[in-house]
């Protein structure tokens, strides 16, 4: 019974990271198209989709939580194995992915977005970033999820 609880709550986990993920993916493809035209309608986007990055967190907390429950329910059995020695380094990438590129990238759209004489070049830089930060994070997340089902 606990681990049937520990696996659901670390699908949950995952389940938010990745799909909170995606739906700032999608958010910024359709900020995209308003960086040069309509740059006070980004700011308020902007704003609107601040909380994204706590449920990141709230998901991560709860995926590393059951991990670890899962971990010592097998009595590291599993810290063995190839595919998850694998998956716990793309894990470390996403974390690390996660907490260094989209805040600090958020807060310099920000400030250039608000300054009405910037040039648009750093500013479609930035969107052109965080698409590659949100693809890279989707094909990490896939990866893991191939990973899981497929144990090698």
């Amino acid at each position: 019974m606990t681990l049937q609880l520990l696996l659901v709550l670390h699908l949950t986990g995952f389940t938010m990271m990745a799909g909170t993920v995606l739906a700032d993916f999608l958010i910024y493809r359709k900020l995209n198209k308003y960086l040069i035209t309509d740059k006070p309608r980004v700011l308020t986007i902007l704003e609107g989709v601040s909380g994204l990055p706590a449920l990141i967190g709230i998901g991560a907390m709860l995926l590393l939580t059951t991990g670890i429950g899962m971990v010592i329910l097998f009595k590291g059995a599993v810290t063995g194995m190839l595919w998850f020695r694998i998956k716990m380094i793309l894990v470390l990438l996403i974390l690390v992915n996660g907490a260094l590129i989209p805040r600090r990238s958020t807060a310099k759209l920000k400030i250039l977005l608000a300054k009405t004489d910037e040039s648009n070049r750093p500013i479609v830089l930035i969107g052109n970033r965080m698409g590659i930060f949100h693809a890279t994070q989707l094909l990490l997340f896939f990866i893991i999820f191939v990973l899981s089902v497929f144990r090698f």
